[in-house]
């Protein structure tokens, strides 16, 4: 099951990646042999008199072959016939798409879910499990006193506790529960050494629907920070701040995705469908050959009037081709070590 999950997340991901190499095609007129999803031989085919659209027996990738990109090809209104500006657009399409469909489920998300409002009273709403708290405190305590200090809003608890803390394994806290005041004493629970231990209690929170205008600015946000979180991710790797047994491939999005439905969450795995899509398109914004970004480059060079030769351009993209499929079977080589270690 977390097989077919994941497989059916990238499919759409791929999918709408390749529908707008497609749909910029036919717009610019390029004529379009194939629109396949999947890889390896053919499942199921329709042919228009135009165009093949094809289902693959591997459901993972997928292409659009659009005619005239050959070196030499005589292509009437053939890709490498049409203007360098139509052919970046056509390029940067599909890379386009994947944001999209990014902002849309986000959109979503926001629009569902709505805005999280704190409790400014020092009211329990949830105790983290791995708490010691949680076997003393219950959700709706009210505090009152800590330590002998009064507490009346939750900002306080924070100052309290962090001041209070430091060389203690337990606080002494007043709450009010069922109408009633209750003297406990509330275990601490140690995160990390050199931090003062935390008593693991989240606030009140209450969920209110966004308006139109603020709910399309928090999705715009919000994608924001996931294109600048991946950005961070590319940066990393490329500085090598990333180990090289920390690259992980398609196993490792299996893995991710199992996880993410075993949550029960459909959110998470929406969500999840959202990161993915942006990073899918941000991997194929990367100038190297091979990939959209890389043929993009080619194409700025033509527009700035630098012309390169095509058949070298070609071989560039060849020998990128070979270096992806290599980072492929080294990214699932990890994957499958990964998961054999634990």
């Amino acid at each position: 099951m977390d097989i077919i999950i994941a497989l059916l997340l990238l499919g759409l991901i791929i999918f709408i990646h390749e529908l707008g190499h497609f749909l910029a095609a036919r717009f610019f007129k390029m004529p379009v042999s194939e629109f396949a999803i999947g890889m390896g031989p053919e499942l199921y085919s329709y042919y228009n008199g135009k165009t093949l659209y094809s289902i693959r027996v591997i459901p993972v990738g997928g292409f659009v072959n659009i005619d005239g990109m050959e070196v030499g090809s005589k292509v009437e209104n053939g890709f490498n016939s049409k203007p360098p500006m139509a052919r970046f657009v056509v390029l940067f399409a599909g890379v386009f798409m994947n944001f999209m469909l990014a902002l849309i489920v986000i959109f979503g998300i926001t629009f569902a879910s709505g805005k999280a409002i704190q409790n400014t009273n020092p009211i329990v709403g949830n105790i983290i499990k791995e708490a010691k708290a949680s076997s003393v405190l219950k959700e709706k305590d009210v505090i009152k006193e800590i330590d002998g200090t009064k507490i009346s809003t939750w900002a306080q608890i924070g100052e309290t506790i962090s001041k209070d803390s430091k060389n203690r394994d337990t606080l002494d806290v007043m709450v009010e529960r069922d109408g009633k005041d209750l003297s406990l004493t509330v275990p601490l629970t140690k995160v990390e050494e050199g931090r003062a231990p935390i008593m693991g209690i989240i606030p009140e929170y209450k969920f209110e629907r966004y308006g139109l205008v603020d709910g399309v600015k928090q999705s715009f946000k919000i994608f924001i920070g996931v294109f600048e979180d991946t950005l961070g991710g590319v940066k990393m790797l490329i500085t090598g701040k990333v180990k090289a047994k920390d690259i992980s491939g398609p196993v490792g999005i299996v893995k991710v995705v199992g996880d993410a439905s075993r949550s029960g969450s459909s959110g998470i795995l929406l969500w999840l469908l959202a990161i993915l899509s942006v990073n899918v398109g941000i991997f194929n914004l990367l100038p190297f050959p091979a990939l959209d970004g890389g043929r993009i480059i080619f194409v700025i060079l033509e527009l700035v009037g630098i012309k390169v030769d095509k058949k070298l351009e070609e071989r560039v993209h060849t020998i990128g081709m070979l270096m992806l499929f290599g980072l492929i079977i080294f990214a699932t080589a990890n994957d499958i070590f990964n998961i054999f270690k634990f």
